[in-house]
């Protein structure tokens, strides 16, 4: 999926009140693998079997820039007191901005955490002199598409796994 970014709205969705947000750094890779684990556990993401040592790899791999170059500046991470609670990670992949991962934990889904870190991700990036942002939702993850397209990203391919 694409958005056009100089078509988006920015204004930022609210975060929940007592919920905080900042920019993602290389320390934070521990509590976004726990975040990862919890996220996407019994979802139509989740492999079977996977667990909170996969989701370290994967975070490495992300910071490492197996998904792009690592975008901290626009990657947004959500707190409530210590807990991180939500997160949009992006990278610069095939020379564009490409969200890696949005997640949130399971226990605030459906509160517009991933609304709120995606829309900052969204006017970071704008604000650089971005033109797009791209994504790869999973067919069938009806929640993910249904958010992606009311912030406006549309379907520009599809592949068959």
């Amino acid at each position: 999926m694409r958005l056009d970014l100089g078509a988006a709205p920015l204004d930022h969705s609210p975060l929940p009140e007592a919920t905080t947000s900042r920019v993602v750094t290389r320390g934070d890779a521990e509590a976004l693998a726990v975040l990862m684990e919890d996220a996407y556990r019994g979802t139509i993401d989740a492999e079977p079997g996977q667990d909170l040592d996969d989701a370290r790899k994967e975070i490495a791999a992300t910071f490492a820039g197996d998904y792009g170059a690592p975008m901290p500046e626009a990657s947004v991470l959500a707190f409530e007191g210590d807990e991180l609670v939500s997160a949009s990670i992006v990278t610069r992949f095939e020379e564009a901005p490409f969200v890696a991962f949005t997640m949130t934990r399971s226990s605030h889904k459906g509160r517009g955490l991933s609304r709120a870190v995606m829309t900052r991700s969204m006017k970071v990036l704008a604000g650089a002199g971005e033109s797009h942002l791209d994504l790869v939702v999973t067919a069938g993850n009806d929640p993910a598409q249904r958010l992606y397209s009311s912030l406006g990203f549309v379907t520009i391919e599809t592949f068959e796994s």
